[in-house]
């Protein structure tokens, strides 16, 4: 029978705190087993890991922060959305969503239904984080609406893009022209599409300075969120290394 480790074993052999070995245990990196109240680890699943040499985090800090926090930020992505009257989404560097999206226009929910429309806006977003990553801050998604974009930082460097819009502030012409092609891309009547697209919000040229600053208002929002987070893990840290388990 292979043998089993303690947490405290695991911890030694590892060089990282307790804290670290749950988060292994929930990611799949540690198989254990619990006996009792007490986690057991198969010593061969410990020795892979060291042999392999994988870079194991070490500190709660470095370990809890690449999960973003997105049911702490999303009350505050949905009120900026409700407030502003557009919609909102925080994408991460590569342009994967972080939260949901706040406040979908309906022209964009018709789309988002559709199979292809949906893959569409999820290569929008990725186009949308390469733009962004290059200094752009105005941007324009597949089907021609508008949206800002403002960086998220977190310790000094950035963690994602919040992402607001989905307005009209081209000419009209130019928009409507592109329904056609939308109704026959995506399958989708283009009655539907046009009664959709009468609805989408329009940022007129003296509000498209206000709407401008309006992300980095946000983003800062956010970052505030993420600063009390980093706090709160720099006191689990302190609290881990004041603690032990068995």
């Amino acid at each position: 029978m292979e043998e089993l480790l303690t947490t405290r074993q695991v911890q030694d052999l590892l060089k990282v705190d307790r804290i670290t070995i749950y988060r292994m245990l929930q990611d799949g990196r540690l198989k254990g087993v619990k006996i009792g109240q007490q986690w057991r680890f198969p010593r061969g699943n410990v020795e892979k890991l060291l042999i392999s040499g994988s870079p194991i985090e070490t500190t709660v800090a470095a370990d809890l922060t690449a999960a973003f926090p997105a049911h702490c930020v999303q009350p505050v992505q949905d009120l900026f959305a409700e407030v502003s009257g557009l919609s909102a989404v925080i994408l991460d560097l590569e342009g994967s969503p972080q939260t949901e999206i706040s406040n979908p226009c309906d022209f964009c929910r018709l789309i988002w239904k559709s199979d292809s429309g949906r893959l569409a806006c999820l290569e929008t977003w990725r186009e949308f984080a390469r733009q962004a990553a290059e200094g752009q801050k105005i941007l324009t998604c597949h089907a021609g609406l508008s949206y800002w974009v403002h960086p998220v930082i977190e310790n000094s460097k950035p963690v994602g893009w919040f992402i607001t819009g989905g307005c009209i502030q081209q000419s009209t012409e130019a928009a409507q022209q592109r329904l056609v092609e939308l109704s026959q891309q995506f399958n989708i009547p283009i009655e539907k599409l046009q009664d959709a697209f009468d609805k989408i919000p329009r940022i007129s040229q003296e509000m498209r300075a206000r709407v401008n600053a309006w992300p980095a208002i946000a983003a800062r929002a956010v970052e505030g969120i993420l600063r009390e987070r980093t706090s709160f893990i720099e006191r689990l840290q302190q609290i881990a290394n004041l603690t032990q388990l068995s």
